[in-house]
């Protein structure tokens, strides 16, 4: 049996799931759990997932659609 190792994943949906899985615990340790003086650190933690998120996948754009020389 041979694996065909030549299969791609695309980009968004490794982001999805990666920012989805930062997203989701974040989330369940603002919602289920008590109430914290450092749950500002999650809420920091979310909003720099989502501009990372954000930026890494628009210079990807931004790479894959220059024109090559």
């Amino acid at each position: 049996m041979k694996l065909d190792r030549k299969t791609e994943i695309p980009n968004i949906l490794v982001y999805c799931v990666l920012y989805a899985l930062v997203f989701g615990i974040s989330i369940w340790l603002l919602a289920f759990g008590k109430e914290s003086p450092t749950n500002w650190i999650l809420y920091a933690g979310m909003a720099y997932a989502l501009f990372a998120g954000a930026v890494k996948y628009l210079l990807h754009l931004r790479k894959t659609r220059q024109p090559s020389s």
